[in-house]
């Protein structure tokens, strides 16, 4: 699907602006509930989190437009489109609409479609390497290197959820889950054991879903290129 530079751009304004006016609300309500009385700094620190996740996402969002201009490459539009659209549920509309608790599904789609990404992320990056540098990459080495490279993002995206839970005492992992949340496997094993297992299974599905698609992507245009 072919995407212009402008349906891109009037996306990404639309998402920007979103994120700008959602940070200045959540810094002006404690302010205007100061005038009215209440503790400011309370206030902030309650909306710390809205307006931390709301910078990070906005910052991210210009992500694609940097590396670009760093490294005289050109991103499709598409795939600069999911990715941004991805960061923004998975960051901002997730904290802000509390939908990991709301949809039990959320958080299974976002690791497959984080699965999805990297894995893209991956065959782009070997396919410019291969391309670059006229190496003849064996399609079967692009598609382990795609798989690979998501999967282990994934365990190291698990690891760094496991290690905030333990020194901030947050919930990522879903340890305390109630009883009558929806979740694979039995309840002897816990719902952290399973709230885990079950994003690293999604997120191999993603990325073998993305490996088998580049795999034979690859291998259709390099017999094209030799014919």
């Amino acid at each position: 699907m072919d995407i212009s530079k402008k349906t891109k751009d009037t996306i990404f304004l639309l998402i920007r602006l979103t994120l700008i006016i959602s940070i200045v609300a959540n810094i002006l309500i404690p302010f205007f509930a100061y005038l009215h009385g209440s503790n400011f700094i309370e206030g902030i620190l309650k909306n710390g989190e809205l307006i931390f996740f709301g910078i990070i996402t906005l910052i991210l969002s210009f992500g694609s437009d940097y590396i670009e201009k760093k490294n005289n490459i050109h991103i499709p539009e598409i795939f600069e489109i999911i990715i941004v659209l991805f960061i923004y549920a998975a960051l901002f509309l997730s904290v802000n609409f509390n939908l990991y608790y709301r949809l039990f599904w959320w958080d299974d789609l976002l690791h497959t479609l984080s699965g999805v990404i990297i894995g893209l992320i991956g065959f782009i990056t070997m396919h410019k390497i291969n391309h670059k540098y006229k190496m003849n990459i064996s399609p079967l080495l692009i598609m382990l290197f795609s798989f690979c490279l998501a999967v282990t993002i994934g365990v190291f995206w698990e690891i760094y959820e496991f290690l905030l839970d333990i020194f901030l005492g947050t919930a990522n992992q879903k340890w305390n889950l109630p009883s009558t949340e929806i979740m694979i496997g039995k309840p002897y094993q816990g719902s952290g054991l399973r709230d885990t297992m079950s994003d690293l299974i999604v997120n191999c599905i993603g990325a073998a879903t993305t490996s088998i698609i580049a795999y034979f992507t690859y291998k259709k245009n390099k017999s094209t290129r030799n014919n």
